[in-house]
């Protein structure tokens, strides 16, 4: 069965909540600490929610994604995971196997209760499942992220919404620059926790497969969906180090690296007569 959800929705995704017996899943960009707070406290003691957050220099300084929000869900529960990963832009929430809603909306107040959004309830156990399963092959592109990482990015949050303050009106030159030098620090400080623990071979090659899994593709074309996957790791405007590894100018290199090391793993292969790389 399908329903059509229209604003505002917030008992819809309440209820959501309630039904959940195992496992939630949480898939935003953007996420505040009291909806994030709100949510927490309709669920059953013990279910695992697994989130999918873009933790994004922009978004964290307008104050559209808490980190606080984040802390909330990935301590709700023993079990919680926090996935970062970039990109995203996806709205979707699962409540096990048997309710998931699609919509335009974050969460948010302003999402939940004002904003004109629009979605659909699904509760047939079929459809379900495939949702549930797409969102969880999104986060072979990212990585856990643990609380104590979040908390210990708490500074660097404030710091990016002192900087935004200050260029609102009429901003000085100083206060511009000021605001320009810290979004350049923290692109690749909140970056690195895409990356986690991996390597640059596990993190390109996990992204290479996720774009072979939908078929073969040219070299030219796995460069763009990389590109676009990951575009802060695959910014070519200046080199930075995370986990002692190059990324930004240095990706494409990075990036052939990962196909050959699949390739010798046995794992991907090229087609020379169609110039194209494919899963075996």
């Amino acid at each position: 069965m399908v329903q059509l959800l229209n604003r505002p929705w917030r008992n819809d995704l309440a209820a959501l909540a309630a039904t959940a017996d195992r496992s939630v899943l949480i898939v935003a960009p953007y996420i505040k600490h009291a909806e994030a707070t709100w949510f927490c406290k309709l669920l059953r003691p013990g279910v695992e929610v697994i989130t999918l957050a873009n933790i994004d220099a922009e978004a964290v300084s307008t104050s559209a994604l808490d980190l606080a929000a984040l802390r909330c869900l990935a301590e709700v529960s023993p079990s919680a995971k926090l996935i970062a990963l970039s990109n995203l832009h996806a709205k979707v929430f699962v409540a096990d196997e048997k309710v998931a809603i699609i919509t335009s909306g974050n969460l948010t107040r302003a999402a939940l209760d004002r904003n004109l959004e629009y979605g659909v309830l699904l509760n047939e156990t079929g459809l379900v499942r495939a949702v549930r399963s797409d969102m969880l092959s999104f986060t072979r592109l990212g990585s856990q992220v643990d609380t104590s990482t979040i908390t210990a990015l708490t500074p660097l949050e404030t710091e990016l919404r002192q900087a935004r303050a200050n260029i609102t009106g009429s901003a000085t030159p100083a206060a511009k620059r000021r605001f320009a030098e810290v979004m350049r620090q923290a692109r690749p400080a909140l970056a690195s926790i895409q990356v986690g623990n991996r390597s640059a071979h596990a993190v390109f090659g996990e992204a290479i497969q996720f774009i072979l899994s939908r078929g073969p593709q040219t070299t030219k074309a796995i460069q763009q969906e990389v590109r676009h996957l990951m575009p802060t790791l695959c910014d070519e405007h200046e080199y930075f180090m995370i986990k002692g590894e190059r990324y930004g100018k240095a990706w494409k290199r990075r990036l052939r690296h990962a196909q050959l090391h699949l390739k010798r793993k046995g794992i991907v292969t090229y087609n020379a007569g169609a110039r194209t790389w494919e899963l075996i």
